[in-house]
């Protein structure tokens, strides 16, 4: 929900990341040195905070006794997500697009990111927030950042993005993370229809969504009862999940082919085990890509 103030959602993913960053560099997922400059009150305190052992042990526990799964899965699907956008401009998009983008900062902290195009779409009230925090972070913004002002019950998303320098007949990584739970089926649905024309074949289009039986309750889901109040209460509640099952089955009209699949809980064992870390992510909770094949 936007009200001319950020998104709260944004704020929490970056407060999130902020945690991430204060951990061990031998075990932490990434290194996000912008999400502390996004913050601001208590958030910004409580991430400071934890930059002390005990203390961030502490934020850690109250977070994910209150929140279970949040926080454990916003931090894995943000590293799978991040090797997934390495992956693509490594094999030579030169397009990056993060739809909804809130107060990511994969244009600024990603090394591959930083030599080509990235266009930043989100709500103007948003984006003018992170915009200012960010000046006050580091000054002038990098010009390969295009940062593209959408309010999506109004504006054409496809003439936006053209007239700030997308170029459709070039394939392109789109990051579409975060979003579609609280979006309704048919602005779901119209966003698939209109990637589809935007994007060039083999382009990557990488995106979260909550497992719909999550969503609607008819799926048992570790802390799901708590996880949903706790978006409501953010003002920012889930109103739309997919279906892993059919989820191959429902983009192939729109052009794309599924890739990978896979929830936070499965992701979080594939990053964490490794580290030595216990991440518990979630099964409701998933990140998928798909490719944009020749129609």
């Amino acid at each position: 929900m936007q009200d001319g103030k950020a998104s709260r959602t944004a704020q929490y993913m970056a407060f999130f990341r902020a945690l991430e960053t204060q951990g061990r560099p031998a075990s932490r997922l990434f290194d996000d040195p912008y999400a502390l400059a996004l913050l601001s009150g208590t958030l910004r305190t409580f991430a400071r905070l934890a930059h002390f052992p005990i203390l961030g042990k502490l934020v850690h526990g109250v977070l994910d006794l209150g929140w279970p799964y949040t926080r454990s899965s916003g931090v894995v699907r943000t590293r799978a997500i991040d090797d997934w956008v390495r992956q693509g401009i490594r094999g030579g998009t030169r397009q990056l697009v993060l739809l909804g983008a809130g107060f990511d900062s994969r244009g600024l902290r990603l090394e591959e990111a930083k030599a080509i195009a990235v266009f930043e779409v989100d709500h103007p009230a948003t984006q003018q927030e992170k915009e200012k925090r960010l000046q006050v972070c580091i000054g002038l913004l990098p010009a390969n950042i295009r940062y593209v002002a959408v309010d999506f019950e109004k504006d054409n998303l496809e003439r936006k993005l053209i007239e700030a320098g997308f170029e459709p007949g070039f394939p392109a990584v789109v990051v579409w993370e975060g979003v579609i739970s609280y979006l309704t089926e048919s602005a779901v649905q119209g966003t698939f229809a209109l990637l589809a024309r935007l994007l060039a074949p083999s382009s990557s289009l990488i995106f979260t969504y909550m497992h719909k039986g999550a969503v609607d309750g008819s799926r048992a889901c570790p802390g799901g009862r708590r996880w949903r109040s706790w978006v409501s209460f953010s003002g920012e509640p889930f109103i739309y999940g997919l279906d892993p099952d059919t989820l191959a089955d429902m983009l192939k009209p729109f052009g794309f082919l599924l890739q990978s699949d896979a929830s936070t809980e499965e992701i979080a064992g594939h990053y964490c085990r490794p580290l030595g870390r216990r991440e518990p992510g979630s099964p409701a909770y998933r990140v998928a890509i798909a490719t944009r094949v020749e129609n």
